[in-house]
Parts: C-alpha cells; structure tokens; sequence
C-alpha cells in the first residue's frame, strides 16, 4: 500500500462514490466506505491525502483512508 495526496475530481453523493486525481494525475477510484468518517462527502477540488491499494487489473485503484490534507 502506498499513501498520496491529491485532490477530489469528482463524487457523486447520492451513490457514494468517485474519483480522486493524485499528484501524478492517476485516477482512483473511491467509495464513501473509503471516507474518514468527518468527511461525509467530497466536493470537487478539494484536498485529500490516502491509502492507495490495488484494484482488480481491468479496474483502477482504490483510495481508502481518505482524509483532508493540511
């Protein structure tokens, strides 16, 4: 597992999920499960830090662990 930081690209929160873009502009994939819980919600833009872990191969990676950066 590595940890990153990034920024939110996009969520839906009626489903519960989303993508976070890192600083290497990899596109990861994100559940609302994966949220610390005093987030709530993502809003596009906003600054994250995360657990990457690895997703199935025909699928993108996962944050998990996601928490606003400082």
């Amino acid at each position: 597992m590595n940890n990153g930081r990034g920024h939110v690209k996009s969520f839906d929160a009626d489903i519960g999920n989303g993508f976070i873009e890192g600083e290497d502009g990899e596109l990861l994939f994100v559940e609302k499960i994966n949220i610390d819980m005093d987030l709530e919600v993502l809003m596009p833009g906003q600054q994250v830090t995360f657990t990457i872990i690895q997703g199935t191969p025909e699928k993108e990676r996962i944050a998990t662990n996601v928490n606003m950066a400082f």
